[in-house]
């Protein structure tokens, strides 16, 4: 019994000094513009896949990025090896990525103020919202407003940055993506459910170990 209340005592003491998840506190909403990468690294965020514009970035977000395991993704784009952002934008992975398909050009996915566009074998990206977009694989006349274009293609790269378009054989450009884990101090539910029955088995053995030594000494 004083084993098993020792050990539940270690877990919970283990739980409690837990070191958290870096939480990223950079999270610009809505496209932006001219940003520093290490604004960008510094603030929690890390590079996860990186490549040319002339790079085909391949039919299928999920394989491409497989390495982008956090929760939250930002687009960004610049020219190659710059220490300057020309566009980026943020939103939780599963809006980046939200399925807006091929068939409706009107179809964007507004999350955290910019409006997203993707579907495998065609494009990803996002807008500033309000502006016309006509997706496609990608438009072909991009707007002046920040906004961000790949095709999803496995057959060629491209497509645009901000007003910069038809980048498909540009290795001046480059797309980069990074990523991070959203988390804080506040334990799991199930954390906490293991510390309080955890501080309840304590409790009960500090209670039998008391009673044990008043019999002893009666």
């Amino acid at each position: 019994m004083k084993f098993k209340s020792l050990m539940m005592a270690g877990a919970v003491v283990a739980a409690l000094g837990t070191t958290p998840a870096m939480a990223a506190n950079y999270l610009p909403t809505g496209p932006q513009t001219n940003v520093s990468v290490s604004t960008v690294t510094g603030g929690g965020w890390s590079l996860c896949y990186s490549a040319t514009m002339a790079t085909p970035f391949g039919t299928s977000a999920a394989t491409t990025l497989a390495s982008c395991s956090g929760n939250s993704l930002m687009l960004a784009g610049r020219e190659t090896g710059s220490s300057t952002l020309l566009v980026l934008a943020q939103a939780l992975k599963v809006d980046a990525l939200f399925n807006t398909g091929a068939a409706n050009n009107n179809v964007f996915h507004n999350a955290n103020g910019s409006d997203w566009f993707y579907a495998d074998n065609w494009s990803w990206g996002f807008k500033t919202p309000g502006d016309s977009y006509t997706k496609l694989e990608c438009d072909t006349s991009p707007p002046a407003n920040p906004s961000m274009c790949l095709h999803t293609l496995s057959f060629t790269g491209g497509f645009s940055i901000n007003g910069i378009s038809g980048l498909n054989g540009s290795s001046a450009y480059e797309k980069l993506v990074f990523q991070f884990n959203g988390g804080g101090a506040v334990p799991e539910p199930a954390t906490w459910a293991m510390m309080i029955g955890g501080f309840g088995a304590i409790g009960g053995a500090m209670r039998y170990r008391r009673r044990k030594t008043s019999v002893s000494f009666a």
